[in-house]
């Protein structure tokens, strides 16, 4: 597990914070949306040029395909992806005899441009399974050449939202890339639920793996003030978990891929967004507060 402080230095009531994650990209296979993907790149890039506007990227696990031909039950030639073969021959040759680094270096291009705003990347089982079965560590090699924060497979941040020198909020989330298990409509949200059980701290908490995109009704929490006078109304806040889901097309037109022989189901080419108001003024029983307010935006990736 990763502890991580994320400070944002705010101007006035009115900033608001953004955070996109990616989540189970698969970079190197053939059914990576990887256009989608640049696209959300750039999307990034001209929100954070918005004014009052604070953006954040958390990579999710699974960036990389990570699947080399000396895993004999998983490789397969006519997954991998089409730019390790179109270029010349001694080119095609060079990537195809490293297509781990290839996969790393591919990965890396594609996010320099938003390094900067990227808060770490999570390990996913495809990573995982490349260092403990081949002794190679895709993912230490992708965070160190991008220079962003290895966050392990699961993660706490702790956003600390400060305007002027004195006004300051805090927003916690759970990060982990997940599990599987389950293909029914009702198993993500009961993995999501089990999640918002166990980390009661957390005000977000995002999981992914199971490519199954998913934002679960938000968890109102009831509680009165530690001190002061009782209130005349219960306080409130709500508490939220999402799969953001994948970006990977379920069927492609050509030769089979690992998801179309597994018979899995066809995935929503959606993702989301969580969106934070770190000074939302309200009032609770005649006195006006400020607290942050957050919404989970979904919106299609094509």
């Amino acid at each position: 597990m990763y502890l991580h402080d994320e400070f944002i230095q705010c101007k006035g009531r009115g900033d608001r914070i953004e955070i996109f994650p990616f989540y189970d990209m698969h970079i190197g296979k053939r059914n990576c949306a990887e256009h989608a993907i640049r696209k959300q790149v750039k999307e990034i890039l001209r929100r954070e040029s918005l004014p009052n506007r604070h953006v954040r990227a958390v990579l999710g696990g699974d960036q990389l395909n990570s699947i080399n031909p000396v895993d004999l039950r998983r490789f397969d030639f006519a997954e991998l992806a089409d730019w390790f073969v179109d270029s010349d021959a001694d080119t095609t040759r060079e990537r195809l005899s490293d297509i781990s680094n290839q996969e790393v270096k591919r990965a890396v291009k594609i996010f320099e441009p938003v390094k900067h705003l990227i808060v770490g990347a999570l390990l996913g089982n495809h990573e995982k399974s490349m260092k403990t079965k081949q002794n190679v560590n895709v993912h230490h090699a992708f965070c160190s050449r991008l220079g962003i924060c290895n966050l392990t497979d699961e993660a706490v941040v702790r956003l600390r939202m400060k305007r002027g020198n004195s006004a300051t909020t805090t927003v916690k989330l759970y990060l982990r890339h997940g599990y599987g298990g389950g293909r029914t409509a009702g198993s993500e949200p009961n993995k999501l639920q089990r999640m918002l059980d166990e980390w009661e701290d957390a005000d977000v908490c995002l999981s992914g793996h199971s490519h199954s995109f998913c934002i679960l009704s938000p968890k109102p929490v009831l509680y009165i003030p530690s001190t002061g006078k009782l209130p005349e109304r219960l306080h409130h806040r709500y508490r939220y978990a999402a799969n953001p889901g994948c970006w990977l097309y379920s069927h492609e037109v050509g030769a089979s891929t690992y998801e179309s022989m597994a018979a899995y189901p066809a995935r929503p080419m959606m993702t989301l967004k969580i969106v934070i108001w770190p000074f939302w003024s309200s009032t609770v029983n005649g006195k006006k507060i400020e607290r942050p307010k957050i919404e989970l935006r979904s919106y299609s990736i094509l």
